[in-house]
């Protein structure tokens, strides 16, 4: 059962994703309980105080709450038949649902033939990363911007993306509070307090102290490249800090202050009528790409004013940076350009010799169905970078991702807003599609994206020795996997052993359930080659529901 959504990528895919009703209400006025004890999994002693909530899976409005004994107690009485999702906090303990494991946990089925009154509950403590920023001088640096990465295989293969950020007080300190076990990273960007940038549009001195004056202005201009702890200036080198349930690490980080880059960014555009001279509209995106491939945007970046067709930034320490901007011009499409360079020392940069970005457009066909109410998103997400970009669908079935701009990459297309339909095909102009995916290089693409209503149900069980296990990470694996990780379905089996995927496309696939499987690369075809083998074979032609049963591996 999915117990939340963190991004428009799952958003897209929730219809896909979430278990269903496996358990039909009950007709009759028989009603049941569910009961049990919330425990800290550290230590297994009771949590008092505990604010449990029971929901029902076949009812969003039927919601209850109560709130543990001294002992850890809590009970639900008057339940109808049916399956229930549970979800508890305590001082202490973040919300968290039973059996949790990133966003999945197990729900609970009540009925005749269940007993659901000795649960045990085992709430996982919160966790803690702080520290305290300083200079090379041991000099506590304040404002500066912390943000906190964490690494898992949500979308099915290891990645890492930031998650929260946070400010440096008065003291150089920081600190993320209420985190889940993992393996995170902490990395910070800042601005030397003392720094003053030479700004080329300040009167400048004459010649009797010209070069005093140089010399000083040299020795102030300076730059704090992104520092990941405890003092790497590349994500290479960083440290991962792994947190255990209630830990509270510390992770101070050093930077240190080098010179800083000059970037001088020339535009071709239309002269103002004033003054003769190009204009230059808008202000580049400076970024950097850190770990497997994430764009972190650079904040230290300074922006003077425009000068005859140029910008020029500063405040940027040396290294390999993407430098782009989206329809300068004005113009409602092909403007926009990017270019991924090494910075050091004073740099020119002529947009006129940069690849353009891609302005992409195109038509959403839905068949076997009627268009769902609401605004329809078509998403194309990049799980290298961690960016989406989603551009509305009309009346008319077109959409236009207008004045986004895309840079080069590989994207996977999936719709958002639209339940009950899924991407089935895709056809471009300007860009190659393998799979549901799209390679985007530059100049105008136009793609026609075709979604089908034909789409089936899987309802299961997992077994171990004939019985049924709960907890199983459960993947339904798609035959050909090359750009279709649209079609990977994933679920954990309930406290009856149950799951169900929904919006299956049609074609072949096989079916795992995996005792121990939450950290695997879930999506890759190498990791899941062993179990695959032992998997359970399914072949979907259309829709309607097909039931199963897999043996837990």
């Amino acid at each position: 059962m999915i117990a939340r959504l963190t991004s428009i990528v799952m958003l897209s895919l929730a219809a896909a994703a979430q278990s269903g009703q496996t358990t039909v209400p009950a007709k009759s006025s028989a009603t049941y309980p569910i009961a049990g004890t919330t425990v800290s999994s550290l230590s297994g002693q009771p949590v008092a105080g505990a604010q449990v909530t029971v929901m029902s899976v076949e009812h969003n409005e039927f919601v209850k709450n109560v709130t543990s004994g001294v002992d850890g107690h809590f009970a639900f009485s008057g339940l109808p038949a049916g399956k229930y999702s549970l979800v508890a906090s305590a001082h202490g303990f973040r919300s968290q649902g039973f059996n949790q494991h990133g966003d999945f946990f197990t729900g609970i089925v009540v009925g005749p033939d269940f007993d659901a009154g000795n649960l045990i509950f085992r709430l996982v403590p919160d966790a803690f990363i702080e520290g305290v920023v300083t200079d090379e001088d041991s000099e506590l640096v304040r404002n500066a911007s912390v943000a906190l990465f964490l690494r898992n295989n949500d979308t099915g293969q290891q990645h890492t993306q930031q998650i929260r950020s946070a400010m440096t007080d008065d003291r150089g300190h920081y600190q993320f509070g209420h985190l889940p076990p993992g393996t995170y990273f902490v990395a910070v960007s800042a601005r030397p307090w003392f720094a003053q940038y030479t700004n080329p549009n300040e009167p400048q001195p004459g010649p009797d102290n010209a070069q005093q004056v140089a010399e000083e202005r040299a020795q102030l201009d300076l730059a704090y490249p992104m520092t990941f702890y405890p003092a790497a200036e590349d994500s290479s080198g960083a440290s991962p800090i792994t947190l255990h349930a209630g830990e509270r690490i510390p992770a101070d980080i050093s930077v240190r202050a080098v010179p800083a880059v000059h970037l001088r960014v020339k535009t071709a555009l239309p002269e103002d009528p004033k003054n003769g001279v190009g204009m230059v509209r808008g202000f580049p995106r400076v970024s950097q790409r850190i770990f497997e491939g994430t764009i972190e945007p650079v904040n230290s970046a300074q922006a003077f004013g425009y000068s005859a067709g140029q910008q020029e930034y500063t405040g940027i320490a040396p290294g390999r940076y993407v430098i782009e901007m989206s329809d300068p011009g004005g113009k409602r499409h092909g403007g926009g350009w990017y270019k991924e360079i090494d910075l050091s020392g004073t740099v020119d940069l002529d947009s006129r010799e940069s690849p353009p970005l891609a302005s992409v457009t195109g038509a959403l066909l839905l068949e076997g169905g009627t268009r769902p109410a609401g605004k329809i998103y078509v998403v194309l997400v990049n799980r290298i970078s961690s960016e989406n970009f989603a551009a509305e669908v009309t009346a008319k079935g077109n959409f236009d991702f207008g004045d986004a701009e895309i840079r080069p990459g590989t994207y996977d297309v999936v719709l958002n807003n639209a339940p009950g339909f899924q991407v089935k095909s895709l056809l471009a102009k300007g860009a190659r599609v393998p799979g549901k995916t799209i390679e985007i290089s530059s100049g105008s693409v136009q793609v026609v994206v075709t979604a089908t209503h034909a789409v089936a149900r899987i309802d299961g069980v997992v077994q171990r020795d004939d019985k049924p296990f709960a907890g199983a990470m459960v993947v339904l694996v798609p035959r050909d996997q090359t750009g279709n990780w649209s079609m990977f379905r994933r679920d954990q089996s309930d406290s009856d052993g149950t799951f169900t995927l929904h919006e299956v496309l049609p074609g072949p696939y096989t079916l795992i359930a995996l005792e121990n499987g939450w950290d695997l690369d879930w999506a890759s075809r190498s990791v899941l080659q062993p179990y695959l083998k032992n998997g359970t074979p399914v072949e979907v032609t259309g829709e309607g529901t097909l039931n199963v049963k897999v043996q837990l591996q």
